[in-house]
């Protein structure tokens, strides 16, 4: 279901929907339904849209402020580098713990936690003042778990870590679950390439901005209506 959010999907339905009517002898509806297709594809992977649609899930830019803890939320590239030099996830979470932002860092998630928490450890950080929350599958069960977590060592507050488009859910599902969240959204690339192109000229980068925008939206749509944020 998921994969029908992504525009380059839905473009191949009303392709395959512009070809039916071909074979069905309606040319006029089929020329119609094609130019649909290739008009949502064009405007899809437009800087312009992609951007547009990010602003409505970027809150403003702000320092980031101490707390209990440090949350790093899986989903992001692993760094192949020195961590403490990437603008990844990971490198944002372990800088901010180098800067002393929070004496504590925990990782969520069934994809990545193990990795990060491996990788924290050889960057320096104590086994002590890391915690591992390796079973959530999605950002509902990241925030509940981790929850629980922080509250077992006395922490109410945390500097929460994930990407820019993401920040809005992660940070309204952890404070549904009574956390207080000073966000500190990691860098995306993908943003500045956007930011200096063409408006309207197709990029994949930007179909693929679009595609995250887009699934993001609906997911605040699913998690509002389930009481989860």
């Amino acid at each position: 279901m998921a994969r029908l959010l992504h525009p380059a999907v839905q473009a191949l339905l009303v392709g395959l929907a512009a070809t039916a009517l071909v074979l069905l002898r309606r040319p006029r509806a089929a020329l119609a339904t094609g130019l649909l297709a290739v008009a949502w594809i064009w405007v899809a992977s437009s800087p312009a849209l992609a951007l547009g649609l990010r602003q409505g899930l970027v809150a403003p830019a702000a320092a980031p402020t101490r707390a209990g803890a440090i949350v790093v939320l899986g989903g992001g590239a692993i760094p192949a580098g020195p961590w403490s030099r990437s603008g990844t996830r990971a490198g944002m979470g372990l800088n901010l713990w180098r800067e002393g932002y929070a004496p504590l860092v925990l990782v969520s998630g069934s994809d990545q936690a193990q990795a990060l928490a491996a990788g924290y450890t050889l960057s320096g950080i104590p086994a002590a003042d890391l915690r591992v929350e390796a079973l959530s599958a999605n950002t509902h069960e990241n925030a509940r778990n981790s929850a629980a977590m922080l509250r077992a060592n006395g922490l109410g507050d945390i500097v929460l870590v994930t990407s820019p488009i993401h920040m809005r859910r992660a940070q309204a599902a952890f404070r549904h679950e009574g956390i207080r969240v000073a966000p500190a959204p990691a860098p995306d690339d993908d943003d500045a390439v956007l930011a200096a192109s063409a408006r309207w000229l197709p990029r994949r980068e930007a179909l693929t901005m679009t595609a995250r925008c887009v699934r993001e939206y609906a997911a605040l749509w699913v998690y509002a209506r389930r009481g989860w944020i």
